[in-house]
């Protein structure tokens, strides 16, 4: 053979060496694949705000009873065994002199959270609630005990409760506004 033809054989060789490797480990590699799920946790929402009554000074108490449009909600997606409660609290609504109605009352709509979603039975409302009761200070509302049988349990759940407002006589003539806190507490 001649140097020439050796040259050009031994490039053949090389490349065809080199598209067998290139072959071989193109079919034969091993993928790993990974993948990571991320809980969403556990989420709660309240209503818009509310715009009532236009009420006139009285002589008298006046009672006005509403309910929500909108719902007071918990949606919980993590799938554990641990619970939660959430609090519902109304410290007043104030008038333009600083003067403040305390008479504040809530009753749920339901007793038992509307279910947006799969199964139902371990989320609650709290009993408490099921007739009208101040909510000058915190008041437990919707709640999920800690229990094996919560395992694997995601859901969503809402309420449209009720409010009552006792206004007193001879209040004071004004704009009254109030803020109501929904809070969530994990146990």
């Amino acid at each position: 053979m001649t140097k020439q033809k050796k040259y050009v054989f031994r490039i053949i060789s090389l490349a065809l060496l080199f598209l067998s490797l290139v072959f071989y480990y193109s079919y034969a590699a091993n993928w790993t694949i990974s993948l990571e799920i991320t809980g969403k946790g556990v989420r709660h929402g309240t209503p818009n705000n509310v715009n009532l009554w236009i009420l006139s000074t009285s002589t008298i108490d006046q009672e006005f009873s509403w309910q929500f449009d909108d719902y007071f909600w918990v949606e919980d997606m993590e799938w554990y065994i641990t619970g939660y409660y959430t609090t519902i609290q109304c410290d007043g609504v104030y008038g333009s002199a600083w003067n403040k109605i305390i008479w504040i009352y809530l009753k749920a709509g339901d007793t038992h959270p509307t279910l947006l979603q799969w199964l139902t039975g371990n989320v609650l409302v709290a009993s408490g609630l099921y007739q009208y009761e101040s909510i000058l200070n915190p008041v437990t509302y919707i709640y999920k005990e800690t229990d094996i049988a919560n395992n694997w349990i995601i859901n969503q759940y809402w309420d449209k409760p009720r409010l009552k407002i006792i206004i007193p006589a001879y209040a004071p003539p004004g704009t009254y506004s109030g803020t109501i806190v929904f809070s969530f507490y994990p146990y």
